[in-house]
Parts: structure tokens; sequence; C-alpha cells
């Protein structure tokens, strides 16, 4: 018996060491886990997260899950945009790994707010919210 005892704390401490050498990555995805990663603003949508970034009339969605690139290849975007009384729609197109980009007539105005219906590739899909600062 006691050569099953060393084998199971060998396996256990193999286990506890490969834990904590994974550790570290998860806590460094997990760090970036709802932090705007390119200047934009960032909103949940349960499954996955989403970074608007507005720039001008172009705006990027960039798309992850825990901090890491959801490739949306196949997948697709609409924003409905409320500025005061006036609303309008965009369709965003996939434009790089985990991006979609529209091009919206008019810079976005601070306070317009922006509801944008995201289907994944898997065809799951949420909703992110967002207010232009």
């Amino acid at each position: 018996m006691p050569a099953s005892i060393t084998t199971v704390r060998r396996i256990l401490l193999a286990a506890a060491t490969a834990a904590g050498l994974l550790l570290p990555a998860a806590v460094q995805a997990h760090a970036k886990h709802g932090q705007p990663q390119h200047g934009g603003l960032v909103a949940e949508a349960g499954a996955f997260q989403g970074e608007l970034v507005a720039k001008g009339r172009q705006l990027t969605l960039y798309v992850t899950n825990h901090g890491e690139p959801l490739a949306m290849a196949g997948g697709s975007a609409k924003a409905t945009l409320l500025a005061g009384a006036d609303k309008s729609e965009l369709a965003f197109a996939p434009a790089g790994a985990n991006q979609l980009t529209a091009t919206s007539p008019a810079p976005l105005a601070a306070g317009t707010k922006a509801v944008v219906t995201v289907k994944l590739p898997n065809g799951r899909s949420g909703n992110l919210r967002f207010e232009i600062k």
C-alpha cells in the first residue's frame, strides 16, 4: 500500500502544479473582462461582451467572451440609435477576427443611446446597450 499512497501524492502534486501554471492565464483573461481594450464603451450580453468604438462616422464593435476574442465571420449586428427624438438603424458587417463595422450618416453625439443586437456565428444572440459619452 505505501506505493499507492506515494502514487496518489504524486498525482495530486502534479495536478496542483498544473493548476498553478494555468491560473495566471485565467487571471489575465479575467482582468480584461469588462475593461475597454480599444478605447470604447463596454457592455455585457450574458454569454459575450461587446466594446463599441465610435470614431467620426465609423463604428467598430469588438466581440469577446471573458476578454478572449470571439470570431465573428458569419456573425452580424444591427444597432438602433436613439438621439433625442431621432431614431435610426445601422447594419454591421464582419470586418476582422472579432470585429464588426458600420458607418453612421453623421458622428454620434454625446448622449446618443445605442442598442446593438448581435447574432453570433453559432446562432446565439444578445443585446448590448451603450450610451455615447
